[in-house]
């Protein structure tokens, strides 16, 4: 089938609704207002409701993660879209001022779209503590509890991979009351997810043979922490076990909005995000790779009239899942780790294991195609003879590979502070969107994270002379 037929079937999507404003209001305000959209302590009180507790956890993760698509507050960006769009991944192909300021790596504080994105990963975060809490107390070896201990593991990574250095992470207590959190470094921050990451592997183990799913997506969470923390060789020993055929997708439904698959649905959909090309001059030319990980659809032009509009075929339809962990990963940090020694046979083996693995999709997007083959290894001669070469090649690999599932922003900004790359070399820079009449005349900002929203300031705790962050550096200090 030709992409045009599939597109034909693919139905028009409604206009975004506009994102609603917040009341202010005080702590004493804070506390006493119902808070139906979230797990309260008091509603998991025996054996009983954990099914329904894992299905919550499980259902705020796909929202803050991948997103979800409907009406009002069910139209969410997740955060593998937010952090897509700062990098090089996607560019904005429609008119929101909130989604080109990200774009456009110059992101306020005062942003609505950023401000949903934040309050589903915290509360994301908040619900998977809360669950693997309770599964640690009326079902201990029960292996749910285990991987949604991962998953709250996972939440931590990705606010310290995504946000600025200070992100707090307030809960709710079991007596009902809120407490504030406060500021954290993304140092502080991953530190306590390779904990989590820990005690999930703990709990996977005492499951006995139920275990083996989350204990391998806890064991590639901790690598990946310990690679955002500068430890290439004990991420390497974290995932070694971990087979290379593994996968733990985020699952998506027809079912409601809120299950949608938001990625689908703001590219094919919408067309208000588009698969980037050498965005900024420094981006990755993901639309015109030509790599099975990777096939792209050339649909004309996006939602603004102007820019064109590539789509993805890893994300064909509402129901398409998004991809967490792969045992891919594990062979790409493997892969890391050797490079940084400087054992190249390694280096090369590890890479080519990821691409026989790798996911590949149709080459014409139709959901039920069939995919393409695997890459090709690569041969010696083709790793190239520099170290810098030798990292872009790391860097290429792991782009495509884990494309649009929230990590190229975090190996941007590694490429910074791990690799001493300058921010302008890594990250789109110049003149933004020039050929585009409704975006141009601007320039790219600074950015390299996302910043905290204004509304932590209500946060008694945050106090940073009115900044949102306590600083926008690439590193985790």
């Amino acid at each position: 089938m030709s992409h045009l037929k599939y597109l034909e079937r693919v139905a028009v999507g409604v206009a975004l609704a506009g994102a609603a404003g917040l009341a202010a209001c005080s702590e004493q305000d804070l506390l006493n207002v119902p808070t139906p959209d979230v797990v309260l302590p008091k509603d998991i009180n025996g054996a009983a409701a954990l099914p329904a507790a894992y299905a919550a956890a499980i259902g705020d993760f796909q929202v803050a993660y991948a997103g979800g698509y409907g009406t009002g507050l069910d139209n969410n960006e997740g955060l593998a879209q937010m952090t897509g769009l700062l990098a090089d991944e996607l560019v904005d192909a429609e008119t929101f001022n909130t989604r080109i300021e990200v774009d456009r790596r110059a992101t306020k504080p005062i942003n609505l779209t950023t401000l949903q994105t934040f309050q589903d990963m915290q509360r994301a975060r908040a619900t998977a503590d809360l669950v693997a809490s309770r599964f640690r107390q009326f079902a201990p070896t029960d292996p749910k509890g285990a991987e949604i201990q991962a998953l709250a593991g996972f939440s931590y990574v990705l606010l310290a991979e995504a946000y600025c250095n200070g992100v707090p992470t307030s809960r709710i207590n079991d007596d009902g009351k809120f407490e504030f959190g406060a500021p954290q470094s993304g140092q502080q921050i991953l530190t306590t997810a390779v904990a989590k990451f820990d005690s999930a592997i703990a709990a996977a183990g005492a499951s006995g043979g139920g275990g083996a799913v989350a204990l391998n997506l806890a064991r590639i969470g901790k690598g990946r922490a310990l690679l955002d923390l500068n430890q290439p060789a004990q991420a390497a020993a974290a995932v070694a076990n971990v087979p290379s055929s593994f996968n733990y997708s985020i699952q998506h439904d027809e079912n409601t909005g809120r299950q949608n698959n938001a990625i689908f649905a703001f590219n094919y959909l919408e067309g208000r995000f588009a698969v980037g090309d050498r965005e900024g001059t420094n981006g990755l030319p993901f639309a015109s790779l030509n790599d099975p990980r990777l096939p792209i659809i050339d649909a004309g032009t996006g939602f603004d009239g102007e820019t064109e509009l590539f789509l993805t075929t890893k994300y064909p339809e509402r129901q398409a899942p998004t991809p967490l962990a792969l045992g891919v990963e594990a062979r790409l940090i493997e892969a890391e780790a050797a490079l940084r020694t400087g054992d190249l046979a390694t280096f090369r083996s590890k890479l080519n294991d990821a691409r026989a693995n790798a996911l590949t999709y149709s080459e014409d997007g139709s959901p039920n195609g069939q995919p393409l083959d695997s890459p090709d290894p690569i041969s010696a001669s083709a790793i190239p003879s520099t170290t810098a070469g030798q990292q872009n090649l790391l860097f290429q690999e792991r782009a495509i590979d884990l494309f649009l599932t929230s990590h190229r922003l975090g190996d941007l900004r590694r490429l910074i502070w791990q690799y001493n790359r300058s921010a302008e070399a890594v990250f789109p820079t110049g003149a933004y969107e020039p050929t585009n009449t409704s975006k141009a005349g601007t320039n790219f900002g600074t950015d390299v994270n996302l910043p905290i929203p204004q509304e932590e300031s209500n946060n008694p705790l945050f106090l940073h002379s009115g900044a949102s962050c306590t600083n926008r550096a690439a590193g985790i200090s």
